[in-house]
């Protein structure tokens, strides 16, 4: 028996809109394992190049046998991995790019191959980031977190940044934390900078140093045990950030 007949899935709303990282929740029967892990083999542009065309499509090639995996052996999860998300410019921190609630973007397969196009020519000069993970717990007598499933691609525009004062010309896209390879994790230390804008802040964790995230506007930001919004946190509060499927779901501002 396929195991599609042995467990059903529940799709989780969290964080969905949002930031386009698809969470999925499986219950069945004791020992069901996690699926093979799919990456991204190679792209165009290439990972960290810069001088790209502001005109091309994006094309990312992944691990084909794994594709065959996630399409057939477990349930069709290929789809999820149509939600692009993309950030850099006029995306500032990140935006879904395509599916039925993006922004306008279109993707195309070809076999192994997913041809991604903006909704309108990117700008130059501008570092860009586009991501698409698919995040797995199953249920049985624990919850098992899986290793997330997708990838990313960040790059680099030629020609000449535009001059419009956007604060995440600023940042380098690729340095964010987004948890572990399965999305979770914990950071806590001193509050170093806040980019109130971008809702950027930046902590001295204390294993990891000095760590940057996205505090997005729909998660809990904490302080003496009330809600808060982000321009009530400054530089040497000390925090605590709890990462859940590949972002922070959690900002406690211990003081």
């Amino acid at each position: 028996m396929k195991l599609l007949r042995k467990i059903f899935f529940i799709l989780f709303p969290i964080l969905l809109l949002a930031s386009g990282n698809v969470a999925w929740g499986v219950e069945g029967l004791n020992n069901v394992k996690c699926p093979q892990v799919v990456k991204i083999i190679s792209s165009s542009p290439a990972n960290n190049s810069k001088d790209n065309s502001i005109d091309s499509s994006i094309v990312i090639t992944w691990d084909d046998g794994v594709m065959d995996y996630l399409t057939n052996g477990l349930r069709d999860l290929k789809p999820a991995l149509d939600s692009i998300n993309i950030s850099g410019g006029r995306y500032r921190m990140g935006t879904l790019l395509t599916t039925e609630w993006g922004i306008g973007g279109n993707v195309v397969w070809d076999g192994k191959k997913e041809i991604i196009k903006p909704d309108a020519p990117l700008e130059p000069g501008t570092q860009y980031r586009l991501w698409t993970y698919l995040y797995l717990t199953l249920r049985n007598d624990k919850v098992l977190h899986c290793p997330r499933i997708g990838g990313e691609v960040v790059f680099t525009t030629e020609g000449k940044a535009p001059e419009d004062g956007n604060p995440v010309r600023n940042i380098d896209l690729s340095s964010l934390y987004n948890g572990d390879e399965r999305g979770n994790g914990n950071i806590s230390g001193p509050i170093l900078s806040i980019e109130g804008s971008l809702r950027l802040i930046t902590v001295k964790d204390q294993s990891m140093g000095k760590v940057s995230f996205v505090a997005y506007k729909e998660i809990p930001l904490m302080q003496k045990g009330e809600m808060v919004q982000i321009d009530k946190f400054k530089a040497g509060d000390m925090v605590e950030v709890t990462f859940t499927g590949g972002r922070a779901v959690m900002v406690q501002v211990n003081q």
